[in-house]
């Protein structure tokens, strides 16, 4: 069997990247992860105004051979 874990930056693209592999024969093992990636804190002066969070989303999938 081979297993692989696709990533992307946005829910939808990985969608299309599922729907690529389950069509070559991939199925979806268990269910997606989101994790933030990358954080950053925006400042005006010394006061924080907001964090902007990069996620990224996974998946594994594996193909029966």
């Amino acid at each position: 069997m081979k297993t692989i874990i696709i990533t992307s930056h946005s829910a939808s693209d990985l969608t299309e990247k599922i729907k690529s592999y389950v069509a070559k024969g991939y199925r979806v093992i268990g269910s997606h992860q989101v994790v933030v990636s990358r954080s950053i804190n925006r400042y005006a002066g010394m006061q924080h105004k907001d964090t902007i969070n990069e996620l990224e989303y996974s998946i594994t999938l594996q193909l029966a051979e």
